[in-house]
């Protein structure tokens, strides 16, 4: 895998495809099963469906000429990793390197075994995973095939997405979801910028995007502008509820996620104290206006981050369950319309 940190290459030769190639496709596939859905693009289903991860995690694999790139292979499943060896090795390619989004576990977790089986490295913004570094920016080349590597912050500090300007392919990890929804586990700022550059980047072009998780979709500027509004919207009703006197994690999540019980609420936990890290930010008016209620409120926070530190540390050293780790995606309400789904 060549990195050309200047993208003044011709045009690879591919053919830019009419944008129905994946949107029309059925969903959800069968998992496991390798799809053609852009040119130079390859679809896998990962078997990890849940209310966290919809139907599971889409795995991609970018091959062209002799070369493949391996992308989110997600959980630690050997017939999904098998599938992916098989996809990346076809017509005689060799495999480039593994590379993630993003380092969350629906992600991350066969990454290490699938890299080491194939004596690639792992290519990302995660110091917990990488062996080679990703930058922004960067242009990866898929034997003369161009991948630009663009850092969208939000969804996660490491989160990139990886635009591919020959054929109009946008792969969004899980930065941007269509009409669905992800969790912000990073900071809810980051994520307002790096949608605006999703939307700008679109303006204009036509666009096949395909995301970490769900089917593909077109309207990218749309899709981003949508959550844009939502978050924006939470920001003024979280703050509301704190001049209120709503000045706990549970409480704002019982007005804003009512609806979200059990494994769920985990989900509005860590919206909230994004939200809530965003308004402290801010000066006067625009943030937490009264001193007592940010103290407050900022206090609660770090005491929920405490508690969950020590809870990580204690499933660290407990025997593996075998059962898939939370996705960081926010569950699907079957009353919510699309746009209240980017919530």
């Amino acid at each position: 895998m060549k990195d050309d940190r200047a993208p003044g290459r011709e045009n690879s030769g591919i053919e830019r495809s009419k944008m129905t190639t994946a949107v029309t496709q059925p969903w959800p596939p069968e998992p496991d099963s390798a799809l053609v859905v852009a040119p130079a693009v390859e679809h896998l289903l990962a078997p990890n469906a849940s209310s966290w991860t919809y139907e599971g995690t889409n795995s991609y694999v970018i091959a062209h000429g002799r070369s493949s790139l391996l992308i989110d292979p997600g959980i630690l499943n050997q017939a999904h990793l098998e599938a992916l060896r098989t996809a990346g090795r076809a017509k005689g390619r060799t495999v480039s390197a593994v590379l993630l989004t993003h380092d969350h576990p629906d992600h991350s977790d066969g990454a290490r075994e699938l890299a080491d089986s194939l004596d690639v490295p792992i290519v990302c913004m995660s110091p917990r995973f990488a062996d080679e570094f990703l930058a922004d920016g960067q242009v990866l080349s898929i034997d003369g095939f161009d991948v630009h590597v663009i850092h969208t912050p939000g969804h996660s500090d490491d989160s990139v997405c990886l635009w591919m300007p020959d054929t109009g392919t946008l792969l969004t990890g899980d930065t941007l979801l269509g009409a669905r929804s992800s969790g912000v586990m990073g900071k809810l700022g980051d994520l307002l910028v790096s949608l605006e550059l999703l939307r700008d980047l679109a303006d204009g072009r036509e666009i096949l995007a395909l995301p970490g998780h769900g089917p593909a979709f077109t309207n990218v500027a749309d899709s981003a502008a949508r959550v844009i509004e939502v978050r924006t919207r939470r920001v003024d009703e979280v703050r509301g509820y704190i001049a209120g006197g709503d000045t706990t994690l549970l409480a704002l999540i019982a007005r804003l996620y009512p609806d979200l019980i059990g494994s769920r609420a985990m989900f509005g936990a860590t919206t909230v104290i994004s939200t809530v890290e965003y308004l402290a930010a801010l000066d006067g008016d625009l943030g937490i206006a009264d001193p007592a209620h940010r103290e407050s409120i900022l206090t609660d926070v770090e005491r929920y981050q405490r508690m969950m530190t020590a809870r990580a540390k204690e499933r660290a050293v407990a025997p593996e369950s075998g059962q898939t780790r939370p996705a960081h995606s926010e569950p699907t309400n079957s009353e919510q319309t699309s746009s209240e789904q980017t919530g």
